[in-house]
């Protein structure tokens, strides 16, 4: 855990290198990247299961779900940029899950880089050095280079000893739903992190309000298992329906008792909900937000329709939205949740005056048609980068808007359902031009503020840092996302 472009999956991918350069796959590549590698301490092969979790300050939700699910939390601060606002956050997380803590000082290869100003900065968060007394280990380490990495694995090894984490195989499979989507072929896709007994193929299990028998059970390089034991992340099909990231799991002796244990999960979901719809307040849609009377004492509603490609990139999402103020108007959630914006979407906001907000997905067009005669809002987030040009210290990405005007403002950078970067576009040229916007259609170079490791098929969200007297409420400086799709 730690603050975004930190060094958290670069220090992953510097341990799993073996398995990189052996052309077997990455991870399971959700928000939560799960996975589980084999590692040596003291000429002993351990199996040990890393959970990489976003960085950027939306993900608030994931870094949690992370802290509790984990049995050691690893915190990943940059030795020449120091303590940072995920940073704490990441700290908060796993104090409040009350894990063990262990920090790796990463880039300590890096010009610039002062570990000994970073140790004492986290003095700030009540993690204090073994060397200075305290019982925080604190590991030296380059992703880039491999220093210190064994070490990190040594001391890992060793807090897991001392905090004797152990299970019992045989007792019955249970732990955590990590990440879940529909998949349009093979339906609800779940990744399970195992935390007690074992899963095996064809078990019952229920996940949430979810439930079904397993019919594939993989694991995190997409190969067959036949079972699965504990801190081992898996994923399985099989299920009715997609369950909500963070939720538990556990198997059950037959399909009778699943369902029954889904259901009560389900009608609690329904029971909420329906107290969210009939709360008091009248009905405001987007085109009214401006004319709501800020004065008026009445609570104002607005309903949203979220649909992303995964749970977790839902579940931050709803995160990020509440914590707007809601003081006047309140955001009710008709349906959120992973898979493609269908046709009942559009119906439902269409009846309920509604908007439909979609990440990392776009409408099938008669989807689109359906909501341009219902008069439906819908909006969609999503673009990508195809090259990169420029050295080490100056890297841009080559774009043509498509669709929109791209103006220098702020970008967001995704890679996979993962964000590296969220900050400010540092340049913006036409040709040889700097530019202050550039028009649907035209080509240009983007450069960012503090980030260079663009790579081909990133994800970029644009967006403008406006005030306005009314928004969702009359909160002052909240980010309008102006979204301009780029490809490069």
């Amino acid at each position: 855990m730690g603050h975004v472009d930190h060094g958290k999956t670069s220090l992953l991918d510097y341990i799993r290198k073996s398995r990189v350069a052996a052309r077997e796959a990455g991870g399971i590549t959700q928000g939560i990247g799960a996975y589980n590698t084999t590692v040596e301490v003291d000429g002993e092969q351990r199996m040990v299961c890393f959970l990489d979790t976003p960085g950027h300050e939306a993900f608030s939700a994931m870094r949690a779900r992370g802290a509790q699910v984990t049995d050691i939390a690893v915190i990943i601060v940059a030795a020449d940029d120091g303590i940072r606002p995920q940073t704490r956050e990441a700290v908060a997380h796993a104090q409040a899950a009350e894990v063990p803590i262990i920090v790796a000082i990463n880039k300590i290869d890096k010009p610039g880089a002062d570990p000994e100003r970073v140790k004492t900065e986290l003095l700030e968060l009540n993690l204090v050095p073994e060397e200075w007394g305290g019982n925080t280990p604190m590991v030296l380490v380059s992703a880039k280079k491999g220093e210190g990495i064994a070490d990190l694995l040594q001391i890992i090894s060793w807090t897991a000893e001392e905090k004797a984490l152990v299970c019992n195989p045989l007792n019955r499979a249970q732990g955590t739903v990590i990440e879940a989507h529909l998949d349009r072929k093979v339906g609800p896709v779940a990744t399970l992190l195992v935390q007690a007994g074992t899963v095996k193929h064809g078990d019952i299990i229920n996940a949430g309000g979810a439930y079904g028998k397993i019919r594939v059970l993989k694991d995190d390089l997409g190969n067959n298992l036949e079972s699965a034991g504990a801190s081992i992340p898996v994923q399985v099909i099989g299920l009715n329906l997609t369950p909500m990231a963070g939720e538990e799991w556990s198997a059950a002796a037959n399909e009778t008792e699943a369902r029954e244990a889904a259901e009560v999960v389900q009608e609690k979901v329904r029971m909420q909900r329906m107290a969210e719809m009939t709360g008091g307040g009248s009905m405001v849609t987007l085109s009214s937000l401006a004319t709501v009377d800020e004065d008026s004492e009445a609570m104002q509603k607005l309903n949203l329709i979220i649909k992303g490609d995964s749970m977790g990139m839902v579940e931050a999402i709803k995160a990020s939205l509440s914590t707007l103020p809601q003081e006047a108007i309140s955001l009710r959630y008709l349906l959120s949740g992973s898979g493609d914006i269908t046709l009942s979407d559009i119906d439902l906001a269409a009846a309920s005056g509604g908007l439909v907000l979609g990440f990392n997905l776009e409408p099938n067009d008669i989807v689109e048609t359906h909501a341009k005669r219902l008069g439906v809002r819908v909006m969609t987030y999503k673009a990508e980068v195809k090259a990169v040009f420029g050295s080490s210290k100056s890297k841009v990405a080559g774009c043509v808007v498509t669709q929109g005007k791209l103006q220098k403002q702020f970008i967001t950078v995704r890679r996979g359902k993962q964000v590296v970067f969220d900050g400010k576009m540092a340049s913006l040229r036409r040709i040889k031009d700097d530019v202050e916007e550039v028009a649907e259609g035209v080509e240009c170079g983007l450069g960012a503020e503090g980030f260079t490791d663009w790579k081909e098929g990133d994800k970029i969200e644009c967006y403008t840092m406006v005030s306005k007297s009314r928004r969702l409420e009359e909160a002052q400086a909240t980010k309008a996302v102006d979204l301009s799709t780029l490809e490069v």
